[in-house]
């Protein structure tokens, strides 16, 4: 009994971890972190692996503080920096 107790506690830390690791992958990517963190909950292991083999195409790096940020967004929620209107949008 206890033995199994201890087991799903293990389970639930480990299940916690890589919940928040998705979030931190994807969170660098752009993506929204607490949709990501509620995905590697249910989904542990599974959702990291889809975090890190994300295409990044669909975002572009700010260019003041390097987060990743929508492809056509005009400005950057992070910092604020706004992006020229005939600014190339990287391929």
């Amino acid at each position: 009994m206890i033995s199994e107790i201890i087991f799903v506690l293990a389970a639930l830390i480990l299940d916690f971890f890589l919940a928040k690791a998705t979030a931190k992958v994807a969170s660098n990517k752009g993506g929204d972190a607490g949709l990501w963190f509620v995905s590697g909950l249910l989904l542990p292991g599974v959702a990291l692996v889809v975090a890190l083999l994300w295409d990044e195409q669909s975002n572009r790096e700010c260019p003041r503080c390097h987060r990743r940020i929508d492809q056509i967004a005009r400005m950057c929620g992070y910092c604020g920096h706004y992006f020229a209107r005939d600014e190339v949008v990287p391929e």
